[in-house]
């Protein structure tokens, strides 16, 4: 999705706050006296759209919300490291959660002070990264399934269309090991939580092999599967739901679907760096923006489904839609990430072959 981007460029934005996301210490003083508050997110079209929505909650309390970009999570852990205190409010992925626990640098929450917060549907709140914590409150969904062009590809519902000899060399995929390992294990029936069994762990690398035959080039940024798809050099690709829409508003023929398997959630939330001075203030502004209207807003600025009670029609209809948590594939960090290395050589084998 378009905060995803780890591309060089984004890494060298200049920040509104006069800053530059190097993963070093911020140039002065960003944290609030009270009248001011510093949101750190992963820019692109979701923090524009996040901007947009605040707007009127400044206005109305008189509150400067300061808007920080990042890349990727760990940029934001380096900042929020190498500053504490600075920064007020910000939007881990689950893998950032779990690295920002580690680093006991994330405050709890005042759920009481978030009533609003009961506008998420239920089984939204429990989600694995989130279940059995009190430092964040969901955001959004993002998903990693598949998009295809449809004049040159039949509808289809399942990831086994991708090693059908008729795609060969057309065929492109997500370039993070990972997410990959975690999709091949959803399209093998098997769970990516489970890879330190090696049965499983062999089941896992099988399928990323079988998937990778008909493999031109793996995408790094959402950018470059939209063109990809945009030029027809693939037919079918992993992608961001929300950029989809982009792709459609083109008039480009192409779609989205989650494959009946599943497919990998990236999500997000929100969380408090602990050491911010404000979080009454925050707290006030995350209430504000679970009030239902303010969500149906963010939502469809940002192109991807947040899961209210309820949800209209401009939500269920967003591509990432999906009515249950259960219905997605979520990666444990705490569990995969000591297996990073093992994963990463095993890809990097794969797509060397």
């Amino acid at each position: 999705m378009e905060g995803h981007d780890t591309s060089p460029v984004t890494r060298r934005r200049v920040l509104q706050s006069g800053a530059v996301a190097t993963g070093v210490a911020i140039a002065g003083c960003l944290g609030g006296s009270g009248d001011t508050i510093q949101y750190m997110g992963r820019g692109g079209a979701t923090q524009d759209a996040f901007r947009d929505v605040v707007t009127e909650w400044e206005e109305e309390n008189d509150v400067d919300v300061q808007h920080m970009e990042v890349a990727d999570d760990a940029e934001m852990l380096s900042v929020l490291e190498g500053n504490p205190g600075e920064i007020d409010l910000c939007n881990p992925s689950p893998n950032g959660f779990a690295q920002f626990r580690d680093a006991d640098i994330l405050a709890d929450l005042d759920y009481g002070e978030i009533p609003n917060y009961d506008n998420i549907d239920d089984p939204w709140h429990d989600v694995p990264f989130l279940e059995d914590h009190e430092d964040g409150v969901y955001r959004y969904i993002s998903t990693q399934g598949l998009a295809y062009n449809t004049e040159e590809v039949d509808e289809f519902d399942s990831w086994e269309e991708i090693e059908q000899d008729e795609y060969e060399g057309q065929i492109s995929l997500f370039a993070g090991a990972e997410v990959r390992f975690a999709n091949a294990a959803a399209a093998a029936g098997e769970d990516i939580n489970e890879i330190g069994d090696e049965d499983v762990f062999d089941a896992i690398v099988e399928k990323a092999e079988d998937q990778h035959e008909n493999v031109f080039q793996y995408w790094a940024s959402g950018d470059q599967h939209m063109q990809f798809l945009r030029e027809e050099q693939a037919l079918i690709s992993s992608a961001w739901g929300g950029r989809v829409l982009s792709l459609q508003a083109d008039d480009q023929p192409i779609e989205y679907f989650i494959p009946e398997e599943g497919a990998v959630t990236h999500s997000e939330g929100y969380a408090i760096p602990d050491g911010s001075e404000n979080q009454e203030t925050v707290h006030e502004l995350l209430n504000w923006l679970y009030e239902r209207e303010n969500l149906i807003e963010l939502s469809t600025n940002i192109d991807y489904p947040i899961p209210i009670e309820d949800p209209p029609d401009e939500i269920t209809e967003l591509p990432d839609y999906t009515e249950h948590p259960d219905d997605l594939t979520w990666i444990d960090w705490d569990v995969v990430l000591p297996h990073q290395q093992e994963i990463s050589q095993a890809f990097d084998e794969i797509r060397g072959s």
